[in-house]
């Protein structure tokens, strides 16, 4: 089967795109260094500054855009999208818009971050083992894209339909549960691709007597005690098992690394396999229903109970 270019995005790098103009740029004026790249992005800047000046809306035309510089250094999420639309950018216009912009607004937000750190980090430097770091280019290839509920639809309550593709995909019941799609997540995870649906649910509400309160305490060996003010018998769920399956995927993550790696210097050789993607994929799938059924069983309790407040301890 041919694959879909807007799939491939995940792994060629389309994340990379924003990231690395807004590096060069910033990091370029801190040193005054005139490099190649960053002479590569201020031609490409200075190219297009002016049609993207023209294709302002009459509103915004008296806050034309400017190019960075020693004092402005940094370049804002609006200056960036509106250059990547006059680029007509290959990647950016390979995802539907609201998707491109997703992944820009997700860069911009580690770049707030990094910015809200330093400004704190002057003012109380205590608080701090060290300097906050400027973000760094991410290790995986590939990384998550979101689609909105404009982008994608549930046809014949049945089928998921992806934005630029014919494929539909099978998603049996949950097609029909009643809810409203809001959000479709393609997740990369263990060697493969995890689609997440997000809905949107009417509240129901129910009854609970707030001075009724149940309280749990998070621990190893028992991975939750239960006790609550109605007068019923204590609970324990038991932790031993999540924590024998950890013993035995540590043991084997160290087995089959050892394998991999024959002694190799920690820059160099392979650093993961299927077989330990698989064990990776093994241990998560066990632990994630255990705690479903662990976090299910105490909601139910405190349900059947009439419960209106949970208290946790770890």
């Amino acid at each position: 089967m041919r694959e879909n270019r807007t799939y491939g995005l995940m792994r060629r790098g389309w994340y990379s795109q924003p990231f690395t103009l807004l590096r060069q740029v910033f990091t370029s004026f801190g040193r005054n260094e005139s490099l190649q790249p960053f002479q590569q992005v201020m031609n490409s800047l200075e190219v297009h500054i002016d049609t993207m000046n023209e294709r302002l809306s009459e509103k915004n035309r008296s806050r034309p855009f400017m190019l960075p510089s020693q004092e402005k250094s940094f370049v804002p999420y609006y200056f960036l999208d509106a250059l990547f639309k006059v680029m007509e950018q290959t990647d950016y216009r390979a995802l539907p818009a609201q998707s491109s912009q997703g992944v820009m607004k997700a860069v911009f937000q580690n770049w707030t971050a990094f910015f809200a750190s330093m400004k704190d980090y002057r003012m109380h430097p205590e608080k701090y083992t060290g300097k906050p770091n400027i973000p760094g280019y991410a290790r995986s290839k590939l990384k998550e894209v979101e689609f909105s509920n404009q982008d994608c639809v549930i046809k014949g309550r049945k089928f998921l339909k992806l934005p630029k593709t014919k494929l539909l995909l099978n998603i049996g019941k949950l097609g029909c549960s009643g809810g409203q799609l809001m959000q479709v997540r393609v997740v990369p995870r263990h060697g493969h691709y995890v689609v997440e649906m997000v809905f949107a649910y009417p509240i129901e509400k129910k009854e609970a007597a707030k001075e009724n309160t149940l309280a749990v305490d998070l621990g190893v060996d028992n991975l939750a005690t239960i006790v609550t003010t109605t007068g019923s018998k204590p609970m324990i769920v038991k932790g031993k098992i999540v924590k024998a399956f950890n013993q035995y995927y540590n043991k084997m993550k160290a087995h089959y690394t050892r394998i991999l790696r024959q002694g190799n210097e920690p820059h160099k050789g392979a650093h993961t396999s299927r077989r330990l993607e698989r064990l990776h994929l093994k241990r998560h799938r066990r632990i994630k229903d255990l705690f479903h059924k662990a976090s299910h069983h105490i909601v139910k309790l405190a349900v059947e109970q009439h419960i209106g407040t949970i208290v946790t301890r770890a």
